[in-house]
């Protein structure tokens, strides 16, 4: 290993560790619980705690519901190396910024040169929904750092020619989809690529490292998805109709395949690296700063391309495509030279884009919280074309200490229950991003309280939507996102208008202002009635 290349791993471990002190500065001001999914997969890892109060119905293969374990592993991990809670889980993610960050190099100098590879690390650690994700517990973070090492290996093996190479990346494949079924998606067009470019299917022991490392993968992903897939059939389908619901639109329509396009550039990179990202993409394209644009394009376009054929959209499902883009404006960004003019860009370049992720993670009083460029797709939200954003829909963005009381309501409900003898079984009408059945239900979990709590999302039958709860949860004013909350409005009222049934028990108020109404639901009224 060269002196130079020593250099360059130094460089990676300080861009990862300038972005775990940007999150450890960020998390020690923020006392917010963590929202919906986040909440949800934080829960799902403590099942894998030794002694976890868990549902003895769930075998082991259930513990992560949907989803497939590793991330949730992780979590677990951190868990028992430090006390469970919102704070000790992001840091399974610190584990995934190093591998990312040296996946992105390593594929970069391969791709380019060394230059570059520094570049696109340095790019990649500025883009602003990567730092806001970094400090997340969604699947996502960990999916790119294994997109970008699955194929810095695909590419590695040179066709499959190598067999060491190649039972690697089967490996990196099985963890892979042990993150999440996504990742199939990613590798599909730059497998089939490789296999062209190298006539695979010509070459007997080129097909025999390909089978070897296909094998490898599917015994080991195969672990949880030969159990689960009865499972993850019905999942699909159902979240397709969720994507509807969602307003999201239709696969065959212009929408749909601009869709990723305009969070790439409102809400992922924003103005700037977007316009560095399209100048990039163009020059390495037309100066040859690639040495091999097709697999780098095969990856971008093909991932794009079945994430866009997918009714159910997010910004953080193309996440594992933007270390790898970096790649483009990377390879262009380190071709400008050396001169006066050329070190003064790169450090005004990367001082602009310093000022931006500050103000995406703690945001800048003297600007405004976002520049919106061009109005974009409203469904259930709205998505824009922004020159920034100082947050993303108020969820993501600046720290803020805010008490959303589930700690206080937890124990109320637990009292009453002790007292009158009651089962704990929660109804949490709204679905805030702070306030919502999710992180209710991993806050009750880290207390150690066998408790059921759901999101009931129907009215139909009156009173008798809340058969099966013995307590309710409502807030007045905003419900949460529309798709989940449609008959909350109705479900408050039957909570207002059955007083003998629902027994208020105390009122808790919420940092939007708006204040929380614990019930009590008499079974023996309500039977009486």
């Amino acid at each position: 290993m060269t002196a130079k290349s020593h250099r360059d791993y130094v460089l990676i471990g300080f861009l990862a560790a300038a972005l775990w002190c940007v999150n450890a500065i960020w998390l020690t001001r923020d006392s917010r619980p963590p929202v919906w999914d986040m909440a949800m997969h934080q829960s799902y890892a403590l099942n894998y705690l030794p002694g976890a109060l868990r549902p003895p119905t769930l075998r082991g293969w259930e513990w992560s519901g949907n989803y497939p374990p590793l991330v949730h592993l992780l979590i677990a991990l951190c868990y028992e190396l430090f006390r469970p809670g919102p704070h000790s889980a992001p840091l399974a993610n610190i584990p995934a910024t190093v591998l990312l960050f040296w996946a992105i190099y390593e594929l970069a100098s391969e791709l380019s040169d060394r230059k570059a590879a520094r570049w696109a690390c340095i790019l990649t650690a500025l883009t602003p929904y990567m730092v806001w994700m970094s400090r997340e517990t969604i699947l996502d973070y960990w999916l790119s750092a294994w997109v970008a090492v699955g194929l810095l290996l695909l590419h590695r093996t040179r066709g499959f020619a190598s067999g060491p190479t190649s039972f690697l990346f089967g490996l990196a494949f099985a963890l892979g989809m042990l993150t999440k079924w996504f990742f199939a998606g990613f590798l599909a067009v730059p497998l089939l690529y490789v296999c062209r470019q190298y006539r695979v299917w010509s070459d007997s022991a080129r097909k025999l490292y390909l089978a070897d490392s296909l094998l490898v993968a599917g015994i080991v992903a195969g672990i949880w998805y030969v159990p689960n897939l009865p499972g993850l059939i019905r999942y699909y389908s159902e979240n397709a109709r969720i994507g509807a619901r969602e307003g999201e639109p239709p696969v065959a329509s212009f929408q749909s395949l601009i869709y990723y396009l305009r969070l790439l550039e409102g809400y992922q990179l924003f103005a700037l690296l977007f316009l560095l990202l399209v100048l990039g993409c163009y020059f390495a394209w037309r100066k040859r700063l690639l040495k091999d644009g097709g697999f780098f394009l095969g990856f971008v376009a093909g991932g794009w391309f079945i994430m866009t054929m997918m009714r159910t959209k997010d910004p953080r499902f193309t996440m594992p495509i933007l270390g790898v883009i970096a790649i483009a404006p990377a390879a262009w960004v380190q071709s400008w030279g050396r001169g006066i003019i050329a070190r003064a860009a790169h450090i005004v370049l990367v001082g602009v884009l310093c000022v931006q992720v500050y103000a995406s993670n703690f945001g800048i009083r003297g600007l405004p919280e976002e520049i919106v460029l061009m109005r974009g797709y409203a469904g259930a939200l709205t998505w824009n074309w922004n020159l920034y954003l100082q947050h993303y829909f108020h969820i993501l963005g600046p720290p803020r200490r805010e008490n959303w009381k589930q700690e206080e309501i937890l124990t109320r409900l637990a009292e009453d229950a002790a007292k009158h003898r009651t089962r704990l079984a929660l109804a949490v009408i709204p679905d805030l991003p702070h306030f919502s059945a999710a992180n209710f239900h991993l806050y009750a979990r880290l207390r150690g309280m066998a408790i059921r709590v759901e999101h009931p999302q129907s009215a139909d039958g009156g009173i008798r939507a809340f058969d099966g709860y013995d307590y309710a949860l409502m807030t007045e004013r905003d419900q949460g996102i529309s798709w989940t909350t449609a008959a909350s409005r109705a479900l408050n009222q039957i909570i207002v208008d059955e007083r003998r049934v629902f027994r208020l028990l105390d009122l808790f108020p919420l940092p939007n202002g708006d204040s929380a109404r614990l019930y009590h639901i008499n079974r023996e009224q309500q039977t009486a009635d």
